[in-house]
């Protein structure tokens, strides 16, 4: 088990775009299909963006302000986004509109999809990028080199970080799935007396899925053991897992087989993403392990 809170973490200001600042709640293998990242994005510029694809999964929750993730849709605060492997969504644009007394601020987890492509984490994607900018420069979501040649940004880091061209998915879904939690009822959870939970779905051969689960003040659950990773997110309210304290936006990461037990001091809320193991006809790529000179 692995425990983050908020107030540990410093942002780091390194979007392509340059309009967002980020803080790493939890990051996973670049070697492995089922590699992730668990985000917390603060909007510090006008974010705008051409419209475009991953080769990965992301699940996005505004927890502050509304997000465009396209030409008449929005994510509004409070609801979650899933975005499936290879959909195109956008264009993005977000002026700095005031959302007083806090900035705006997001959550996103991006992890690879049930394909096995897998996911190309933030510190080698850093490197990637540092080591193109030698031949080029990183315009919007455009790698674009001196020799006046344009690749997607994306296209661009992968191939140089795997050494092979990157591969785009058939969508699973033809666009962004927007669930609202409001419109989700409460249910009792077994053998947890108080305890409730909001199942938002499930998605792809994957069986990947969301839910909310609130524990009211002096309440305990112990989650049933899995075989998934789960990411736990504190939206709101203080509590402990285990021996360690939890509060709000503090992040909890559960592989497989552990085991814990979480109460709460205050009502507490939790959104947790259940991360089955990737099982893909085709694995993902081997990423060179050191950079490689331009």
């Amino acid at each position: 088990m692995k425990v983050v809170p908020i107030e540990s973490l410093a942002w780091e200001s390194d979007h392509p775009t340059g309009s967002l600042a980020f803080k790493y709640l939890l990051a996973g293998d670049d070697f492995s299909p089922d590699n992730f990242v668990l985000l917390l994005a603060r909007q510090d510029h006008r974010f705008a963006t051409e419209r475009h694809r991953h080769n990965f999964d992301q699940f996005r929750f505004p927890i502050r302000g509304d997000m465009n993730v396209g030409s008449g849709v929005r994510l509004p605060e409070g609801q979650l986004g899933y975005f499936t492997e290879g959909a195109p969504y956008g264009p993005q644009d977000d002026p700095l509109e005031p959302s007083s007394p806090e900035p705006r601020t997001h959550l996103t987890l991006q992890f690879g999809g049930a394909t096995g492509y897998g996911y190309l984490g933030p510190k080698r994607l850093r490197a990637c990028r540092d080591e193109l900018r030698r031949d080029g420069e990183f315009v919007d979501v455009f790698y674009r080199r001196h020799d006046g040649t344009t690749q997607s940004g994306l296209d661009a880091v992968w191939q140089h970080a795997f050494g092979a061209k990157l591969k785009y998915p058939k969508p699973r879904y033809p666009g962004p799935i927007i669930m609202d939690p409001d419109s989700f009822q409460w249910l009792p959870m077994a053998d947890a007396p108080g305890v409730e939970s909001k199942h938002l779905g499930t998605f792809t051969e994957r069986g990947i899925w969301a839910e909310i689960v609130r524990l009211p003040a002096g309440a305990s659950w112990t989650p049933p053991v899995a075989a998934a990773r789960r990411l736990l997110f504190v939206l709101s309210g203080v509590g402990r897992i285990d021996d360690a304290g939890i509060a709000r936006h503090a992040a909890i990461q559960l592989d497989g087989g552990e085991q814990t037990r979480i109460v709460g001091k205050e009502t507490v809320e939790l959104l947790i993403f259940g991360l089955p193991a990737v099982v893909a006809a085709e694995p993902v790529a081997k990423a060179r392990a050191e950079p490689q000179p331009a």
